[in-house]
């Protein structure tokens, strides 16, 4: 993280939890996402939920030495997420709800970090928020004929279930589809006996 980040982390609050040598307050730090386990969905009627849990490592980079691994937590995130179609594609757009950040050694680490919850926060929001949505905005296909479209898309939401509708437009004629899926001539076999 360089110094002229945008969202400016007050780490401070790691050297005071932990005893640093002096020789590495100067050094930069990293923070490294891992998630630990597969994320949750859940389905209402008021939309699709995401929630997330992943350990956050922050390690200090001295130069010309190993990283050192300043402290290890807990993060759990909580994503709405949008479903919608696009032509013959189905999209997802999340967003960032909730957002919790705990030490997975000590509960005075914990309170330590309860400042640091609202910058990581944006920095999610700026940062990996926009990665996740560039990945997921091409959608995925839905395979469909040529000549064939989706319009008047409806996306509802149950409990437990989406439930995505719309209608079919044909821009072709059924004939011109047929023939423009048989390019092969079918051939005939003849024998005698």
């Amino acid at each position: 993280m360089p110094k002229d980040l945008e969202v400016l982390l007050r780490t401070t609050y790691f050297g005071a939890i932990m005893m640093l040598n002096p020789a590495l307050v100067d050094a930069p730090l990293s923070l490294q996402f891992a998630v630990n386990s597969p994320p949750k969905t859940f389905i209402k009627t008021s939309g699709a939920t995401v929630v997330m849990t992943a350990i956050v490592k922050v390690m200090v980079l001295p130069p010309g030495q190993p990283p050192v691994q300043l402290s290890s937590m807990t993060m759990e995130a909580k994503f709405n997420a949008k479903v919608s179609m696009s032509g013959k594609r189905l999209a997802v757009h999340a967003d960032l709800r909730r957002f919790k950040i705990f030490s997975n050694q000590s509960a005075l680490e914990s309170l330590a970090l309860i400042p640091l919850q609202a910058p990581l926060k944006t920095m999610l929001q700026m940062s990996v928020v926009p990665l996740i949505n560039n990945w997921t905005k091409s959608g995925v296909r839905i395979p469909l004929a040529d000549g064939m479209d989706f319009i008047e898309e409806v996306v509802e939401y149950h409990n437990g279930f989406i439930v995505i509708g719309a209608n079919l437009h044909f821009s072709k004629g059924l004939r011109e589809m047929m023939a423009g899926s048989s390019d092969i001539e079918p051939t005939t076999n003849t024998s005698t006996v």
